[in-house]
């Protein structure tokens, strides 16, 4: 079995591999202490079961095919240099002590001896130098925090290898650190070959590419990916107890490698020459300032996994930023949004715990990238937050007029009909109580059993529509006020005392927190309807309905604001691509016979044209529905042919068809009354003296109906 404690179910294979796992079981005198490794912790529960899916399911939404070529005649790396070694990275290879720094102004010496040992140095020729009779160097690659990465070719294997010197406070703990780093194994982390005592120098393998950047051509999806490609390789030395340090472009390997498919844009990290344990102790001494936190930052005193997400989170913004500066595209802001939790300085707390947490919300959204052209992926899955919604919230658009509307129908004198809006905006109470409850965070600190069941007496008072006990139970509970939980109930608090304002508010801080998810965009499309602000309500529901039409709400709630803009077309198109969910179709389809006909008056709503008409009428006769609705949205086309041609008579007659389905005698006799108010008005023929047979006074009416109402 694997003795890992993070697994700790596997079978090991004929390889020394786990099968659950797929890594190596733990050497015996490290399968103790890596016990001591931070594991991720549960988090806030309110009576839903917490779940844990895949973080990284980003990457299966980014077209793997090779990135484009820095240039046409720029090779994968550039070439080792032969210029002598800076000299803030000469170290003595044999005792680690700094040697030919200049003094007084004057440069240092590039060859000679060392005053601590007198072990020979020469940085003025790499080219030529053997390190442990095997590795020919051939140049310099680069200087990282402890020393020189040396480009050399390995004499028993007849390949390329990296040399990595490690120098200073690394050296003191290379022994120890070696098995570990020899037994990394991931697709996206460097792979380490060997080490040599001598200097000492890490053995890895030499990765022929380019540093982490955005090149003509590149798409937005393709750089996040790499990301959580990088959040991969991390989660995987966090699991092992280990933190990188470094993490920054220079250090992430951009190429392109060969498979069976064709060439792959991949990236590696490299240059583990700051690796650390977790369990150590003491504040990070080598890092890269302008990819680190600040100082005075806990996570440069105490450092965590924390250090590394919040370099990877300096190294997209770096990468990102330059290229994609407007936050109306899609996926945009949410980007920003991500970034900007990621490396939040003044609220270290804010920032994220683990890769896999990072990872959640980055693959949040490139699912929102890419839903835009030319890539145009929708994606429906669970979220790693949020219970499911299946309650549309079509705010009457699904479904046919109810009967009160007719019965309380009032004819003006050209049979114009004054009734109730044909749809409106969800109420406060219906919206509370269709949002999903949010899930226990696999990642949020842990809490008292106290505080789950305050949040689930929270929620239940919500249901109850009592505010205050609602807000009190909040209060028990004890989350920290920037906590998305507590924000999260706090705008459902707001929405029971029917302060939109408040609840915009409280949302908007939800998803600052957890941009990747879409919950509460729509939360926040729903409040922007209920103020009236259709623009903001427009942005969030077309953002949550272009990434996935599974959240049925935010499609209903777009068709109603184009309808209340004046674009028909566009909501009733809106309605037949939510139709294509089969949760939603019947809702939809009759939303959309709806959309086409229904009138909202005033000169920015025009009145149904003969094509809305004719569809609605083939929308009609597809649907699938019992005879009340049926007659009911038959009675709805009617009205918006009589706008057209003022046939009160067929009117009438669609009015008086719904008179069987009223569910009492007195909506019965109302409509019944409304289609003869309706009727067209009498108008009477005398009949003429000439050519004609005449009645006499007695003889009856001296004129006839003309309308075939006439009784």
């Amino acid at each position: 079995m694997c003795n890992r404690p993070d697994c700790g179910r596997g079978e090991i294979d004929g390889q020394n591999f786990c099968g659950a796992c797929d890594r190596e079981p733990l050497a015996q005198d490290h399968a103790t202490a890596a016990v001591a490794v931070p594991q991720p912790v549960r988090g806030v529960g309110i009576g839903v079961t917490s779940v844990r899916p895949d973080p990284w399911y980003g990457l299966g939404l980014v077209d793997s095919a090779p990135g484009p070529s820095p240039g046409p005649d720029a090779p994968d790396l550039p070439p080792p240099s032969a210029d002598p070694l800076a000299e803030e990275h000469r170290y003595c290879a044999a005792c680690g002590q700094p040697v030919g720094r200049g003094r007084d102004g004057a440069p240092g010496r590039t060859e000679g001896y060392c005053a601590a040992c007198g072990h020979w140095f020469d940085f003025a020729r790499p080219h030529g130098l053997t390190i442990a009779d095997r590795y020919d160097v051939e140049g310099v690659l680069g200087s990282g925090a402890f020393g020189a990465a040396y480009l050399a070719h390995d004499r028993n294997l007849a390949t390329h290898v990296v040399l990595k010197a490690l120098n200073r406070s690394v050296a003191k703990t290379a022994l120890h650190e070696r098995d570990v780093l020899i037994g990394l194994r991931h697709d996206s982390i460097v792979r380490i070959l060997g080490f040599e005592d001598e200097g000492p120098h890490l053995v890895l393998e030499y990765v022929p590419g380019v540093p982490l950047a955005a090149v003509d051509g590149d798409r937005p999806e393709t750089l996040l990916a790499h990301g959580v490609r990088i959040l991969q390789a991390l989660d995987y030395l966090h699991a092992r107890g280990l933190l990188h340090c470094d993490v920054k472009p220079l250090n992430i390997v951009r190429f392109r490698e060969q498979s069976p498919s064709g060439a792959q844009d991949r990236v590696r990290l490299i240059d583990f020459g700051a690796v650390r344990r977790q369990r150590e102790e003491g504040p990070i001494v080598a890092y890269t300032t302008a990819y680190a936190p600040p100082p005075g930052d806990p996570e440069r005193l105490c450092p965590t996994p924390g250090f590394d997400l919040y370099c990877l989170g300096v190294t997209l913004l770096e990468v990102c930023r330059a290229r994609w500066t407007d936050r109306s595209a899609p996926g945009i802001d949410s980007l920003n949004l991500l970034l900007e939790r990621a490396t939040d300085t003044e609220r270290p707390w804010r920032r994220f715990v683990s890769a896999r947490q990072f990872g959640e919300q980055l693959s949040g959204v490139i699912r929102q990238v890419v839903a835009a052209p030319p890539a145009s992926r929708q994606v429906a899955r669970p979220s790693a937050l949020f219970g499911s919604m299946t309650e549309p919230l079509h705010g009457g658009l699904g479904a046919a007029r109810p009967m009160d509307h007719w019965v309380r129908a009032r004819p003006g004198e050209d049979a114009t009909l004054t009734m109730q809006a044909p749809f409106a905006s969800p109420p406060p109470g219906d919206i509370i109580d269709a949002l999903p409850a949010p899930l226990s965070d696999p990642d949020a600190p842990d809490v008292a059993g106290s505080t789950r069941r305050a949040l689930a007496e929270s929620r239940s008072a919500l249901r109850k529509r009592s505010p205050d006990f609602a807000e009190r139970a909040l209060a028990a509970a004890g989350l920290p006020d920037w906590h998305w939980l507590h924000a999260w109930y706090s705008g459902l608090i707001a929405l029971a005392r029917e302060d939109a304002r408040s609840a915009t508010s409280a949302f908007t801080t939800v998803r600052t927190s957890v941009p990747g998810e879409l919950v509460p965009q729509l939360a926040l499309g729903l409040c922007a309807e209920l103020q009236g602000d259709l623009a903001a309500a427009r942005s969030h529901y077309g953002a949550v309905f272009d990434t996935t039409p599974a959240l049925g709400a935010a499609g209903f709630g777009l068709a109603r604001i184009h309808l209340l803009a004046g674009e028909r077309t566009r909501a009733v198109g809106t309605a037949v691509r939510l139709a294509q969910e089969f949760r939603y179709e019947r809702e939809a389809q009759v939303a959309a016979v709806r959309l086409s006909v229904m009138p909202l008056g005033g000169p920015a709503h025009p009145a149904p044209t003969v094509d809305d008409r004719e569809r609605a009428e083939a929308g009609l006769a597809d649907l699938d529905v019992d005879r009340a609705a049926e007659a009911a949205l038959r009675a709805e086309i009617r009205y918006a042919d009589f706008l057209h041609d003022r046939d009160r008579e067929r009117l009438s007659y669609a009015i008086r068809e719904l008179g069987p389905h009223a569910s009492t005698e007195p909506e019965y006799v109302a409509l019944v009354d409304l289609a003869n108010r309706l009727r067209p008005p009498l108008r009477w023929r005398r009949a003429g003296r000439r050519g004609g047979t005449g009645r006499s006074r007695r003889g009856g009416a001296a004129g006839t109906l003309s309308s075939r109402y006439a009784e």
